[in-house]
């Protein structure tokens, strides 16, 4: 590859490509990544303008070793996606650093090409993919760029953006047949991303203070279409695990979550048929509500009534649920199983004293119904003055007894933590169940839940089925019927710690509008695009082409392939057929190679009418064909007005004269002549 200095508008477009391809991940880049990326394009900018050289060996050894230890503060001494994303992005920018000719530029466009096809592993939403479209047109801009600083020297003033435009646009065919045609297999593989900047949503373990967290997030969680009937706000209890352990501080999820059960109906008629789709979140759970049934072929059934994805979920997924809905979740644990186990009723000892003491005393030393006791709990956080508040204090020690008896301020977590605790010690099988409640009802008729719809409840265990209570609906039923901002509202802590979220800003209509078109269209987006899966694709070869196979899909795939190299052949071809002019060209180039060999003297570079001369001069019976191509020629390239058809055939006629004559001769014989004519 040739060493050939970059144009300065090659070396725009290639900073520019890159600092684009970067946006996907500014999420989850640390600091110290913002300040290299500042000094390295202070530097290249003053390199720009010719203040200062390029950085010596010394300086870009200290450089690359101060990003890999920052590279390794990240990871933690793991691998993960988002170390190699860095190490990968921290190699794209310190190249930016060095970057001086041709060569380099080609390497800074695979960089910026691969850090962007990596940003779509953390975000796929419509205005990331819009983004990365931006992207790709600087960076195949600057490409195009590059290489032509080889061809046509070092100019500002190439029109890359029109050849990138035509590229991009003879590229879509192939893209549309690749996506909609080209097997769409499940991922091979699944990488866990490592902080919650990237992937945010339930925990596996629940301690105070954990949702009341994640509801400071407006992120979406997952979105619901219903087929036909829709549940009330106050039936949208999502229901994505158990927590049945306590350790004295927090809730662990039930092993019972990964037991597996065969695929069946709930006992109850299934009244609500949906389709969700989920954001990655990194576990198994999947959401629904109480006594779920699926016929996917990836989910299953848990012992607890959950569904349960075949894998972590790493990328967001689509798939269709149907529900009974209510209040009861059944069948108990496991076919095998008449009674809760033990662990339902299980409390580490020397915790809580005055909660155990206080539920025993609730039924008089006896073991109440499970309505019983919800309904005195309930009775008792809604005499008492209990408050519903995203900042509650730090309980430390016996938590539940400083929240129940001292406090008496806290978020859906601390209520249910505390029901299932005193439940138990009263003798009633309890657990905690985590999910989302309620959701934002788009205009368009779906169903959107964010991280700020996180909840916990209370499922009690009544003798044959698990009943869902739930105790914030005592001490703040607004968080129930209309949601967490309206719950909120005097305490003024609705997303506090995201001032620019347009959720605050909902009673503004024209900020709610827009915001409304926004997720429509990323819902949308979601739907149809981001969500097309095997599933789809085999419904839509079965209904345009009738493929039902996958290899008859793969014939269609190469057919269409072949066929447009085909027509893009014909049409380069056609662009790239010679005109008149470039034959009466090639007709004067193959002239000048015929009269070489015949011995006709001339230099480099000799006018068309002194080679004709010359040419009559050296060989006199081809004298009449050398005048008359004169006199065409003049007539063609002087007066504008020519015969370009007549001056091609005396060319060729005089080529094929030219070519019978043996060099050496000096006067071409009668026998020469007449072959020669036409």
């Amino acid at each position: 590859m040739q060493t050939v200095a970059l144009p300065r508008q090659s070396l725009l477009l290639l900073v520019l490509a890159v600092i684009s391809s970067l946006v996907p991940h500014l999420g989850y880049l640390p600091v110290w990544f913002y300040g290299m990326a500042l000094f390295v394009l202070g530097w290249r900018a003053l390199v720009y303008w010719g203040y200062v050289s390029f950085p010596g060996r010394v300086a870009k050894t200290i450089a690359v070793g101060l990003a890999c230890a920052g590279v390794y503060s990240l990871s933690g001494g793991q691998i993960s996606l988002e170390a190699s994303s860095a190490f990968l992005i921290s190699a794209g920018v310190l190249k930016l650093l060095e970057m001086a000719n041709r060569r380099d530029g080609v390497v800074v466009v695979f960089i910026a090409f691969f850090i962007q096809a990596t940003g779509f592993l953390f975000q796929q939403n419509i205005f990331y993919s819009i983004q990365g479209i931006g992207t790709l047109v600087l960076a195949t801009a600057a490409m195009i760029s590059t290489q032509a600083a080889v061809r046509t020297g070092i100019h500002t003033e190439l029109p890359v953006f029109r050849m990138t435009a035509r590229l991009l646009f003879l590229a879509l065919p192939f893209m549309l047949i690749v996506y909609f045609l080209f097997p769409r297999f499940g991922p091979l593989w699944s990488v866990a991303l490592q902080s919650d900047s990237a992937m945010t949503g339930l925990s596996e373990r629940m301690q105070p203070g954990d949702i009341s967290d994640l509801s400071q997030s407006s992120a979406v969680a997952f979105r619901v279409t219903f087929d036909g009937k829709k549940p009330d706000r106050s039936e949208l209890y999502w229901r994505a695990m158990t927590l049945d352990r306590h350790d004295g501080e927090g809730w662990d999820t039930s092993r019972l979550d990964q037991s597996e059960l065969p695929m069946s109906l709930p006992g109850q008629p299934l009244q609500y048929r949906y389709e969700v789709i989920q954001e990655p979140t990194g576990q198994h759970f999947l959401f629904s509500l109480a006594g779920p049934y699926s016929t996917e072929s990836q989910v299953s059934l848990t012992s607890t009534r959950l569904l349960r994805y075949d894998r972590p979920v790493y990328q967001r997924i689509q798939y269709q649920a149907e529900s009974a809905g209510g209040t009861s979740v059944g069948p108990a644990f496991d076919p095998r199983m008449m009674t809760p186990p033990d662990n339902y009723l299980r409390l580490p000892a020397d915790v809580n004293p005055q909660t155990k003491a206080w539920a025993r005393e609730l039924s008089n030393g006896k073991i109440p119904t499970a309505a019983a006791f919800a309904q005195a709990f309930k009775q008792y956080i809604s005499r008492e003055p209990f408050f519903y508040t995203l900042r509650p204090p730090r309980y430390s020690g016996d938590d539940i007894d400083q929240f129940l008896f001292a406090g008496r301020r806290g978020f859906c977590e601390h209520y249910a933590s505390a029901m299932t605790f005193a439940a138990r010690a009263a003798g009633i099988p309890a657990r905690v169940v985590a999910g989302y409640q309620g959701g934002e009802w788009h205009p368009d008729g779906y169903l959107t839940v964010r991280q700020y719809d996180a909840h916990a409840w209370v499922e009690l265990w009544d003798g044959s089925v698990w009943v869902r209570t739930d105790p914030t609906a005592a001490v703040a039923p607004e968080r129930i019927e209309y949601g967490l901002r309206e719950a909120l509202a005097e305490e003024n802590s609705f997303l506090a710690d995201n001032l620019l979220s347009p959720h605050r800003y909902q009673d503004i209509n024209w900020i709610n509008s827009l915001r409304l078109q926004m997720d429509n269209i990323n819902y949308l987006w979601s739907r149809w695009v981001l969500s097309y899966d095997g599933d789809r694709q085999k419904g839509l070869l079965s209904r345009w082409f009738g493929i039902d196979q996958l290899l008859d899909g793969l014939y269609v795939l190469a057919a269409s392939i072949a066929g447009l190299f085909i027509i893009g052949a014909t049409w380069q071809w056609w662009q790239q057929r010679p005109d008149k002019v470039s034959r009466i060209v090639q007709r004067w180039q193959r002239l000048t190679e015929v009269a070489t060999r015949a011995g006709v003297p001339f230099d480099a570079g000799v006018a068309p009418l002194s080679l004709l001369k010359r040419i009559s001069e050296r060989y006199p019976p081809l004298a009449e064909d050398s005048k008359a191509c004169a006199e065409l020629f003049v007539r063609y390239q002087y007066a504008g007005e020519g015969d370009t058809v007549g001056l091609e055939k005396r060319l060729s006629r005089l080529i094929r004269r030219l070519r019978r004559i043996r060099p050496g001769t000096e006067a071409a014989t009668s026998r020469d002549v007449k072959e020669g004519a036409v």
